[in-house]
């Protein structure tokens, strides 16, 4: 099966970063860890840095969250994902996420991964 990646990249709406965090700890997280094949694989925040090459793009991402799933069919997964939500009513995309920057591509293996993912119900920590 295909192994692919998905870069959740996003910003919290100005000032409401505590929020938006206690939304993707409380709400988000949980949610996405008993997805059926997703595998979060981690969060991160971004760090100001001097860029290292002159022609590099300026980051306006705050926030990055990766995840990790195995299918044949990428659309087909999504679907089975998008289609869980619907039985999570726990679940909803937080207001305090800024919606005018929010980027989630979605990237296919090309060979071998130097990863292998963890149990994500006994062994995933935050």
């Amino acid at each position: 099966m295909a192994k692919h990646l998905i870069m959740a990249l996003t910003n919290p709406v100005e000032g409401r970063d505590a929020e938006y965090n206690d939304w993707y700890d409380n709400v988000a997280y949980p949610t996405y860890k008993s997805m059926p094949g997703l595998v979060p694989l981690g969060r991160f925040k971004a760090v100001d840095m001097p860029h290292m090459f002159p022609f590099e793009m300026d980051n306006e991402f705050q926030y990055l969250s990766l995840y990790y799933f195995e299918a044949d069919d990428p659309v087909a997964f999504m679907d089975t994902i998008k289609a869980t939500f619907a039985h999570r009513p726990e679940y909803v995309f937080s207001s305090d996420i800024d919606q005018t920057k929010f980027f989630e591509p979605m990237f296919v293996a090309l060979g071998d991964v130097n990863f292998e993912p963890i149990d994500r119900y006994e062994s995933l920590k935050r």
